[in-house]
Formats: C-alpha cells, structure tokens, sequence
C-alpha cells in the first residue's frame, strides 16, 4: 500500500470529505519531500509503517500511532530545536478539524513528543519510538548509509560541530540501561543498536 492510500483509507473513518483529505495528504507530503531532507522524508515513513504492519497486533489504537507517524516529522529543520513539539502542534492544528476526540489528539501529541525524549509508559508510544529507533538496531551497512544521509541533512553545519553533537546524541544512547522499550525489540536490535552507535562513535 503507498503511503498515500494509507493516509486516504486512515484519514476518510475521520473525515467526510474527500477534497480535505487530498489537500491534507498533499500538504504532508510536501513538507516530507522537501530538499534538504535526505533521511526524514516519506522513505522514513515507509519504514515506520513496515514495522507498523508487522506489530499491529500488539497495538491498542493503531489509528492513532498511524497519525503519530504521518505527523510525527512534518515539521523538521536542522536549526530548529523544537522540531517534535511543532510537529505535534501541526498535527494538533490539522486533526482537530475531524472526528477524532480529544483523548485521542492529547494521546497523538504525546506519541509525537516522545520521539524526543525516547521515554514511553504507555504500550503504544512504547511501539510507535522503538518503530523511529529501529534504524539504530539494523545491520551495519544500513545503519551507515542511515549515518551518511544525517550528515548530509546536516550538511550546511560545520564539521566539528556535527561531530559534537552527533557526539552527545550517540553517548546519550549508549547510557541508557535499554535504548528500546518494547522486549520484543529489546531481543531482536538492542544488541546490534549498541554495536552501531559504538562503532560510529570511535568513528569521530
């Protein structure tokens, strides 16, 4: 299924009007495909929403970690340290506007925000960032091409800058007692998480 036929068939159970839902999936995809990103762009959703279909079963309200994922990047620049709570305060903005109730938009927000701080009690949120996380635990080669296309989102930053903070965010990783939350991703990546961002690490 193509990301956009995922946003119309989530989006129409929420909202009554196909023009709105055009415009809606437009505007999302236009901010994901904006040129300097070359790692958070709708190829990142596509991989969100792999491991998406393979855990839905475990999922309390799948189509609120579905609307979490869509609009957990929408707003993303490399200068901007507010990157999640304005995405959080975009998706608030656009799906206030449909059917959804207020518990459900205060539970979006939160899976969005906890993308930032990496902290999760409740099981989806749990699900929805070890699905964000889950670039960190892949094989070796792809956690360097992953590597590769942050630097060059990060391109206009000056070296040594990147690499200090590239520094702190990979040691703020490998600190943690876990960096993923769910046990099933503890079994399957942590171990290779940890081996990824140590060897990038001592790569700098």
């Amino acid at each position: 299924m193509t990301l956009r036929a995922r946003f119309i068939n989530l989006t129409s159970s929420y909202i009554n009007d196909n023009q709105s839902i055009e415009f809606l999936w437009n505007e999302l995809e236009s901010h994901y495909t904006e040129s300097h990103r070359t790692y958070h762009n709708l190829t990142h959703l596509e991989e969100l929403f792999g491991y998406f279909d393979t855990y839905k079963k475990e999922l309390e309200k799948p189509d609120l970690v579905s609307f979490a994922i869509f609009y957990h990047d929408i707003i993303y620049g490399i200068w901007n340290k507010k990157n999640e709570e304005d995405s959080a305060e975009k998706a608030l903005n656009v799906l206030n506007k449909t059917a959804l109730s207020t518990d459900d938009l205060i539970t979006i927000e939160s899976q969005i925000l906890a993308t930032k701080t990496h902290n999760a009690f409740l099981k989806d949120t749990q699900w929805m960032i070890d699905f964000d996380l889950a670039i960190l635990g892949s094989s070796i080669a792809r956690y360097n091409l992953y590597s590769e296309l942050i630097r060059k989102e990060y391109r206009k930053v000056p070296t040594f800058l990147y690499k200090k903070g590239r520094k702190k965010m990979l040691k703020h990783f490998l600190e943690k007692p876990f960096i993923y939350s769910t046990s099933t991703f503890k079994v399957l990546y942590e171990k290779q998480a940890k081996k990824n961002l140590q060897a990038e690490l001592n790569s700098l």
